[in-house]
């Protein structure tokens, strides 16, 4: 069987970028073209296939049950679309056009360096965008970004991904070095307020969610959104605060200062990872983890863990990859 004109790639991914960014319009603005061109390629391609991809009367629009069918399979034949395109572009040693890769102001400090130095002829363009994670996460599901190294990812429910494990670590406590009181933070004689970190983060939400559990009852003083702040305001003596090992080992000027502390009550941890759109990078995100992890175990935690050997123990070093499709 011939397949009919209209049915090509190009209008089978601008179909699935209407769906995945939810209407015309999103993908008009993504793909920076009009929402008419949009609607006329999605058209012809209903022309071709002879079925309506969408219910128009209904708002917003839905899928038909041939929409539904169709975008299942066109996410996989995209993916393998691209695949194939950066493989035959590999074999000709030719690298793929972009990546957008995006993560957290102190991974993006650790791991810029590493990554570019070892992957850059692997793509001819690399742009490289630090900041909040849950910012991340929606450009991410508009397809600015690539690639994403976070330690709060929580869309595994979204479509075909890759998800490559670097670390986990447990979170652990920081207070000032001259503090002298107690250190158990159920106990309420603890006489300095938290610093706590933005619950505009994932990390942010995920402490306050264990402060909730934990019933802690601790004043809403202050909230910083960079790890560096908050760890800068420990060290001055205003208080203590929950963080992360990653964290701690990305502001070594500052830790003559502070007095990092294990968890012995309501020990919890979070994981940080690559993601990616399934088959869509080849092994760029496999290699990316790779490289994250290797840097953080010999360089990043080299010092912190000499002069605080506990850390150690809150840290665990997976090596298994996961295709959201299998899980």
């Amino acid at each position: 069987m011939k397949l009919p004109q209209e049915f090509d790639l190009h209008a089978l991914e601008v179909f699935v970028m209407t769906v995945e960014l939810g209407g015309m319009s999103q993908c008009a603005t993504h793909l920076q073209v009009t929402q008419s061109a949009v609607s006329q390629t999605i058209a012809k391609l209903e022309s071709g296939i002879g079925a309506a991809l969408f219910d128009r009367t209904m708002r917003p629009m839905g899928l038909t049950a041939s929409g539904k069918s169709l975008f299942a399979r066109g996410q996989s034949l995209i993916a393998q679309a691209r695949a194939t395109y950066d493989e035959v572009r590999e074999g000709a040693n030719l690298p793929i056009s972009s990546i957008t890769v995006a993560m957290s102001f102190s991974l993006a400090n650790e791991l810029t360096t590493p990554i570019l130095s070892e992957l850059s002829g692997r793509a001819d363009r690399w742009n490289i965008r630090s900041g909040i994670s849950m910012e991340h996460q929606a450009e991410f599901l508009a397809r600015d970004i690539d690639l994403l190294i976070t330690g709060s990812f929580n869309l595994e429910h979204r479509g075909a991904l890759e998800l490559h494990p670097v670390i986990e670590e447990s979170f652990i406590l920081v207070f000032p070095a001259r503090y002298q009181g107690s250190i158990d933070i159920t106990d309420e004689k603890v006489a300095l307020p938290l610093i706590r970190f933005s619950r505009l983060t994932g990390t942010g939400q995920q402490i306050e969610r264990q402060i909730v559990r934990m019933k802690l009852k601790v004043p809403h003083q202050i909230e910083v959104e960079s790890s560096h702040q908050q760890l800068g305001l420990v060290a001055a003596g205003l208080g203590w605060t929950i963080t992360t090992p990653i964290c701690l080992a990305a502001v070594p000027e500052l830790l003559p200062h502070l007095r990092p502390e294990p968890m012995t009550r309501g020990r919890f941890a979070r994981q940080v990872q690559v993601v990616a759109r399934a088959g869509e990078l080849g092994d760029i995100p496999k290699l990316t983890a790779s490289v994250c992890q290797r840097v953080l175990r010999e360089k990043t935690f080299a010092s912190v863990t000499t002069e605080y050997p506990w850390i150690e123990e809150q840290l665990r070093w997976p090596n298994a990859s996961v295709n959201n499709d299998e899980a």
